[in-house]
């Protein structure tokens, strides 16, 4: 026992060297910086001025992120190296844009008039001579081009096409109407009359109504949106058909007569803008005409039900689609018809221009897309907005892929409104509780000062950041109201440390009482503002970019803000002491009040009476049940809420709630509640042939029993590739033979890619030189499988969803690098770290901040008292975080981390209160409670009072900054002002010195008012100490004093509304 006794004793030794010196050597350094600013006020002001303005310079620089993968996907991971990969060797070309319609029933004729007249309207639009049909991506048209089969012929020079010069077709008949009865055609002799002609058009008009009477195959592809999901809009089209005949009489079309009658067809077919649109069931053979404006005009309620139920084929593309895909909010009757909708989307998609991107750059960050196409957008935007001439009851909502990039872009400003209501609140509240009611000693002025060195610092903070490039984006818009409410607390504490040392000694010097205040007063800010920079920075040590930009931020500009409070906030507040020893005006200062007299009810301090009886009711036994319980009932609702704590991230949530883009998302997330997520398997340029059995296995693994949970479908090429030369092969050999072959292969590859079965699959490989029919394949640089995830709710599934893919695939032993990628990863990979993260910095922000408050309390209890408080504050405000409705994700970890550091503040004051005062635990609670507690609880209330207009707003942000930041508070000064003094009273370090004079000496006869008496007793032992106190900094600033001024310090009159600021 005497050992660790020893041990303990020695260890403690060591903490107080270490209190020592550090608060000694920060009180000397005050103390001196104290005296030198109030001696030059005017020659601080200027240097603050002039750093301001000099760092500010670095806005010059500032600039906002706009790409939500360069926020939130930390930039060595090797998900963040795949999409840069691909961005720079295989960029987006294409660029998906979609409306949103609404009404009470969108399947009425006003609704499809508008939709049309858009429609029209947009094929209108031109950006100079580039018309919409310029930028927008051109598939085919499934009908004989123009001129018929005579207009297929291709050949070398000097060569034509045998047999077909007396086609006489009609021009606008579709290929499987072309092909439907006739199975063989010999390439030499192939005259056909017009009578037999119309035989077979008749013939085959029977065919495709009795086609049309069969349920439509419904198409199995995923809608939704991905990294790569226009291939699949694109190509989807060509899978379907009236009927499977039709597929593969164009097969054994494109076999028999490859390469030059086929690829002729193929090049000399025309052209239209891919959509997905419901007006296509009412086009006209391939385009939208004067016929298609006819059948527009006449539609009927009745007509259009009848189409969407029985006639889902698209008369722009001439196929089969499922246009019941694009309804929302669908309603049947009792036969499962489609009786109306509340929502119809139509989608459209337009190109890039690579090579100019890279030869120009981009136009914007954030995303790669050259100038003409990023004006045309803007112009489709303008267009698509315009809705003054819709229908009563329709509405729109647009989605241009520009718009979600520029919604990001311009939020430095955003709701600056609220930011400036928030400052005038601050600012009354702070000019009440600094001044008096009276004119000279109110402080209105220094209450302006007070606001502007928060602005100025959050202006050189910001400077200095963006003067090393660091990034802006849109979580880091409520910083400037973060800044606000931890800025205001130095305030307090300078201000309330004169008025203590003011109101319980005689004056010296103006500079001396200044340096005396900053002994005091900066050491407490400096203590609580590195706490808060500790966080801070530890919050940085994050793998995320985005919060790893936003805690520097906030780190730097509090720093600079404090470092401007202790300068220019106190430069001038020498200036306006000056201004009351004068008796001038607070607010005319050239006008002098001759008589001043101070009114003795100004003086008096309500707040510190208040606290004072509550101080008194904390030390009785009923009430310390009361708060230990409720203190229980807190912690377990919370325990309960952060294990119920769900994580979950959405880029959108990052988007202004006006904005347009956001209201799609809304509309969409209300009307589409369905559909996995797509995504594809990218593999690396391999030895396809002498590798293809390993598509199977991979395939085979993603397909299993033990992936239904996980795997909607998967969309391979090579099973259609091997049908294919099985098919039309003209040996016996094996297709694994046949395929060993590189010409063949090389042959065969681009063959079945401009068949009617496998063009579907063409925009998933990218080739080294473009792929032309009839001409061996180049080599295959990357090639896409496409699969699609089932439909999850929650992180705790869709993570183990993608950690399988990434499993699956990595364990395929291609010889080349391949990788599944999915827009919807960048949330998945977010979530996926958001947690881990969470935990890490949080544990390394309590462990940093315990070892500070150990160093500068000097007490193991007093800091494990501290740090209980920071931790029973983290759990409340993450288990109530549950209860209101929020989740973890990169606004709501960013402010739990940075928590730490702000939960320290409410209870650090109150802990070296109690543990540098003498007497009793009840005695030392009574006098933090009268004279600490009223600052602590002017910070936390003028923090949320910062933060309160934030409460209006739309914007997921801020409406989650503040319900967090309002628990931190809250829960914060419950546990720093009534919790904590309770745990004291009963378990808190003793007073040797008290206890051991305790016992030397006799109790006096006890006073029948204990909140006087202790009251007094405490502010008389204060007031020896802080005499002490005085005669040292003499000593050491060397001031030479009066003698008359020496006894005058020596025995002050005592007086009993004497306050105490905590210098920790």
């Amino acid at each position: 026992m005497e050992k660790k006794s020893q041990y303990k004793t020695q260890l403690q030794k060591f903490v107080r060297v270490c209190q020592y010196g550090v608060i000694g050597s920060l009180e000397k350094f005050f103390s001196w910086y104290g005296c030198l600013v109030a001696t030059h006020p005017i020659a601080a002001i200027l240097v603050c001025i002039s750093v301001t303005i000099a760092g500010g310079l670095g806005l010059l620089r500032f600039y906002e992120e706009g790409d939500a993968a360069s926020m939130v996907i930390p930039r060595h991971s090797v998900f963040r190296k795949n999409i840069d990969w691909l961005d720079e060797n295989f960029p987006r070309e294409i660029r998906v844009h979609s409306v949103v319609y609404t009404a009470d029933n969108v399947l009425t004729p006003g609704v499809i008039q508008t939709i049309y007249n858009q429609r029209k309207k947009l094929e209108e639009l031109t950006n100079g001579e580039k018309t919409f049909q310029d930028f927008c991506i051109q598939v085919p048209v499934l009908k004989l081009p123009a001129g018929g089969l005579t207009a297929c012929k291709r050949g070398k020079a000097g060569q034509t096409t045998i047999g077909w010069d007396d086609w006489e077709e009609d021009d606008w008949v579709p290929f499987w109407e072309a092909g439907q009865n006739n199975t063989k055609i010999n390439q030499k002799d192939a005259k056909i009359n017009k009578s037999d002609t119309n035989v077979i058009e008749n013939e085959t008009r029977i065919d495709h109504t009795e086609t049309q009477e069969r349920k439509k195959r419904e198409v199995d592809e995923e809608k939704s949106e991905g990294l790569f999901a226009p291939l699949l809009k694109i190509s989807d089209f060509l899978l379907s058909s009236p009927a499977d005949i039709n597929i593969d009489m164009l097969e054994g079309f494109s076999d028999q007569f490859y390469p030059d009658l086929y690829c002729g067809c193929v090049e000399a077919t025309e052209t239209t803008c891919f959509e997905q649109n419901i007006i296509e069931l009412w086009g006209d053979q391939g385009s939208y005409n004067e016929v298609s404006d006819r059948k527009i005009a006449s539609l009927t309620e009745a007509t259009i039900l009848d189409t969407i139920n029985n006639k889902n084929i698209s008369q722009i593309f001439m196929k089969d689609f499922n246009f019941k895909e694009l309804l929302g909010d669908v309603k049947y009757n009792y036969k499962g018809e489609i009786i109306g909708a509340g929502a119809v989307e139509m989608k459209f998609f337009t190109t890039v221009n690579v090579t100019d991107v890279k030869i120009h750059g981009t136009a914007t960050r954030g995303e790669k897309i050259d100038m003409e196409s990023y004006q045309f957008e803007g112009l489709m935007v303008s267009l698509l907005q315009e809705r003054s001439w819709f229908p009563p009851g329709v509405s729109s909502f647009v989605n241009i892929q520009r718009q979600f990039f520029d919604s990001f872009v311009g939020q430095t400003f955003k709701d600056a409104d609220k930011l400036v209501g928030g400052y005038i609140l601050v600012f009354i509240y702070v000019n009440l509780m600094l001044s008096k009611l009276n004119c000279v000693e109110q402080r209105f002025c220094l209450s302006v000062v007070g606001i502007l060195s928060v602005a100025m610092g959050m202006i050189l903070g910001y400077g200095i950041c963006s003067m090393f490039g660091l990034s802006y984006s849109a979580a880091h818009t409520v910083i400037p109201f973060l800044l606000l409410g931890i800025g205001i607390d130095n305030i307090f504490v300078i201000t309330q440390t004169f008025n203590t040392i003011e109101s319980s000694s005689t004056p010296a010097t103006l500079a001396v009482r200044f340096g005396q205040t900053m002994k005091h007063a900066g050491v407490a800010v400096s203590v609580t503002t590195f706490t808060d920079v500790i966080a801070f920075f530890v919050g940085a040590n994050t793998l995320l970019p985005g919060l790893q930009s936003f805690c520097v931020y906030a780190a730097v500009a509090i720093f600079c803000i404090y470092a401007l409070q202790v300068t220019h906030f106190v430069a001038w507040f020498s200036l306006d002491q000056r201004r009351q020893s004068a008796k001038r005006d607070g607010c005319i200062c050239c006008f002098t009040h001759k008589n001043f007299k101070s009114f003795e009810f100004s003086n008096r301090s309500f707040l510190n009476k208040v606290f004072a009886y509550i101080g008194v009711l904390l030390t009785k036994r009923l009430v310390q049940c009361v708060v230990m319980l409720m203190t229980a009932v807190f912690l377990v609702f919370g325990m309960w809420g952060t294990l119920s704590l769900t994580q979950e991230y959405l880029p959108e949530w990052l988007l202004p709630p006006e904005s347009e883009v956001a209201k799609w998302f809304e509309m969409k997330n209300t009307h589409y509640p369905f559909g996995g997520e797509p995504g594809f398997i990218m593999i690396k340029q391999i030895d396809i042939a002498k590798e293809f059995d390993k598509f199977d296995e991979m395939v085979e693994k993603l397909r299993s029993p033990e992936q239904r949970w996980n795997i909607n479908k998967v969309q391979p090429w090579h099973p259609g590739f091997r049908d294919y030369v099985n098919k039309f092969k003209n040996t016996n050999d094996s297709f694994e033979v046949l395929i060993s072959n590189e010409t063949y292969f090389r042959d065969k590859l681009t063959q079945f890619l401009f068949s009617p079965k496998g063009a579907i699959f063409q925009p998933n490989f990218f080739f080294s030189e473009p792929i032309k029919c009839g001409e061996p394949a180049p080599d295959v640089l990357l090639q896409a499988i496409p699969y699609s995830h089932k439909r999850f709710n929650s992180s705790t599934v869709w993570i183990p969803a993608m950690r399988e893919v990434q499993r699956i695939v990595e364990e395929t032993p291609f010889s080349n690098y391949s990788f599944p990628i999915a827009l919807t990863y960048i949330n998945w990979e977010t979530d996926a770290i958001v947690g881990v993260e969470l935990l890490r910095n949080v544990g390394i922000a309590l462990i940093c901040i315990f070892f500070t408050t150990l160093i500068t309390l000097g007490s193991w209890r007093g800091s494990i008292f501290v740090m209980m408080c920071v931790l029973f504050t983290c759990i409340d405000v993450a288990g109530f975080m549950h209860w209101w409705g929020l989740t973890i994700e990169i606004t709501s970890m960013n402010i739990l981390i940075i928590s730490v550091g702000l939960c320290v503040d409410f209870c650090a004051h109150i802990m070296h209160g109690f543990l540098t005062v003498q007497g009793s635990r009840d005695e030392r609670v009574l006098h933090i409670m009268e004279n600490i507690a009223p600052a602590v609880l002017n910070g936390g209330f003028s923090s949320i009072l910062a933060l309160s207009l934030l409460v209006t707003s739309r914007s997921h942000i801020f409406t989650s900054f503040f319900k967090i930041f309002f628990m931190i508070c809250v829960f914060g000064l419950f546990h720093g002002l009534v919790m904590l003094p309770v745990v004291l009273c009963v378990l808190g370090p003793t007073d040797e010195v008290s206890e051991k004079r305790k016992k030397e000496t006799k109790p006096k006869e006890e006073n029948h008012f204990p909140t006087k008496r202790l009251s007094r007793d405490i502010s008389e032992k204060y007031l020896q100490e802080n005499m002490n106190n005085q005669e040292t900094e003499m000593k050491e600033l060397d001031v030479i004093v009066p003698n008359g001024v020496t006894e005058s310090l020596l025995h002050p009159n005592i007086q009993e509304g004497s306050q105490e600021v905590p210098s920790s």
